[in-house]
């Protein structure tokens, strides 16, 4: 069941992009202020998320024995399924506004963060145990891949390590597909993670894309050195909201081609031109 249709009034059909792509590049260059409004308040909620990163970082850095490496390993691990579905409840809120500028339905930054983060929050902090978990499950067992299988056979370490960075990967994108689902349509959430995860593999390719440019790029500069990790925490606070956008129009995309082509038509390229 889709969400209430609001009446498109932001531009006229002439100035819209002529589709998804072109019209991240056109929100990008025009409403680039509101992005940065919308990545602040991201920002809020991402901060137990980069403190756990930071202090992760300085006691890996200063832990010398086995045995204090596991014990940090064990509580980053943990703390992912507390920080993450923390970061999903702003991320229902950021999603919402860029479903709103997309759509051309009007937008402002503050109250629509917040009336969208209200509405949907439960999903997106359930959404975002997935992703918790999974990324959890990812840095534990590549630890334990590292210090215990490479002794026994290093092919399976890695081909272990493998599998846990790819279900990281599969889990994170069905999570974004979720969440701007949830704030486009209103379904049950198994109907949304079922839709989710058919169109991440059907996609997979501009999906993967997607998450090379979000949040990869932020996840390559923690994992780099520190001076790279500070670039990636003013990008997480001042910029992420770029990532987002970049997935809501990348997963609005989707639904217009698997779903509003044939069952809500009037969504059909909504915000687009149809010229």
């Amino acid at each position: 069941m889709r969400k209430d249709v609001v009446r498109e009034n932001d531009y006229q059909n002439k100035e819209r992009p002529s589709n998804r792509l072109r019209q991240f590049f056109d929100v990008f260059r025009h409403r680039f202020v509101d992005i940065l409004k919308i990545s602040l308040l991201q920002a809020v909620f991402n901060m137990p998320l980069v403190v756990s990163l930071v202090l992760f970082y300085i006691l890996v850095r200063n832990s010398s024995t086995f045995a204090s490496l596991n014990t940090v390993f064990l509580i980053q691990g943990a703390s992912m399924v507390v920080t993450i579905p923390v970061a999903f409840i702003g991320l229902s809120g950021s999603f919402y506004c860029f479903k709103k500028i997309c759509y051309a339905e009007g937008e402002y930054a503050s109250s629509s963060f917040f009336n969208g983060m209200r509405e949907e929050w439960k999903k997106g902090l359930l959404i975002g145990l997935l992703p918790g978990i999974s990324y959890a499950a990812a840095i534990i067992g590549s630890f334990y891949c590292y210090f215990y299988l490479t002794q026994v056979n290093p092919t399976i370490a890695g081909f272990g390590i493998a599998i846990l960075v790819t279900q990281a990967l599969v889990v994170s994108m069905v999570a974004y597909y979720s969440i701007s689902q949830i704030v486009v349509y209103s379904n049950k959430l198994r109907y949304v993670l079922k839709n989710s995860f058919i169109m991440t593999l059907i996609r997979f390719p501009i999906n993967l894309l997607s998450f090379i440019i979000h949040p990869g790029i932020l996840i390559a500069l923690f994992a780099i050195m520190e001076v790279t990790m500070y670039v990636g925490l003013v990008l997480l606070v001042f910029l992420v909201g770029i990532g987002h956008l970049l997935w809501v129009t990348n997963t609005l995309g989707a639904f217009d081609k698997f779903i509003n082509r044939e069952s809500y038509p009037d969504f059909y390229r909504k915000g687009l031109s149809n010229e």
